[in-house]
């Protein structure tokens, strides 16, 4: 009878044991990872990242009890957040900030993701990606590179938002030339309207010493050169004789 007993008692915690070892404990990190190993599924930033493409927070949730670090890129440089904001997937995006991602983060261009969302001109993506640099600290400063994009492709409405948060306007690149200068040279009428309505200078010159009028002047751009002359601007005697060179 004893014998009897001890058998039942052991089969029993081996049938506990076998349970409790497929049992995923969500709060466990252990437990979850060993549940996607059963599962097949690699715990790598290439697979999370492809979550986040197809929109699957159910799986991201998972590696993120598996203590999975949210910001990690795949193979080709994109992290989940560079994928959703590039997409414009403002659920994932939530999602990744809800749950600790960065947004001050680059992606495998090595371009901040910022400055990408400025250039696929999603405003909702570009406001969320704001506010969440905002509350990492990242100063306003550090959104130059993306005021001279939104100049220089001509979305008044993306220079909007960056004036809101507090973006510098009169910012001069690397190359010379400032916002207003790369709106002109691109003939970008309302971008270049939307600068000078926010008070920056008209007779601002780029590095190679010529002047807001003078590059609408060069590119022959008739509606900017009326509303700058308006405005006050005013060719460099340095564009008047070059001109008269040609």
């Amino acid at each position: 009878m004893k014998k009897k007993i001890l058998a039942l008692c052991a089969a029993g915690l081996i049938f506990s044991l076998t349970g409790c070892e497929e049992t995923m404990d969500p709060n466990d990190p252990q437990s979850v990872r060993r549940y996607l190993t059963k599962k097949q599924i690699g715990f790598t930033p290439n697979q999370f990242v492809s979550y986040a493409v197809n929109s699957d927070t159910a799986k991201m949730t998972l590696f993120l009890q598996a203590s999975f670090e949210i910001d990690q890129p795949a193979d080709n440089g994109n992290n989940a957040v560079a994928i959703a904001a590039n997409k414009g997937n403002m659920m994932v995006l939530n999602y990744l900030f809800d749950h600790g991602a960065k947004a001050n983060v680059n992606n495998g261009n090595g371009e901040p993701v910022i400055d990408n969302a400025v250039m696929m001109g999603n405003k909702e993506v570009v406001v969320r990606i704001l506010d969440q640099l905002k509350k990492e600290g990242v100063e306003p400063q550090n959104l130059a590179t993306a005021v001279l994009i939104a100049a220089k492709t001509g979305k008044a409405d993306m220079l909007e938002v960056l004036a809101n948060a507090g973006a510098p306007l009169e910012n001069r690149s690397p190359d010379g030339y400032m916002p207003i200068h790369w709106a002109v040279k691109s003939g970008n009428y309302d971008a270049m309207m939307f600068l000078i309505n926010k008070g920056v200078d008209v007779n601002a010159k780029c590095g190679q010493g010529y002047s807001v009028l003078d590059w609408a002047t060069n590119e022959g751009y008739t509606r900017l050169i009326k509303a700058l002359k308006k405005k006050g601007a005013k060719n460099t005697p340095k564009y008047m004789l070059d001109s008269r060179g040609r």
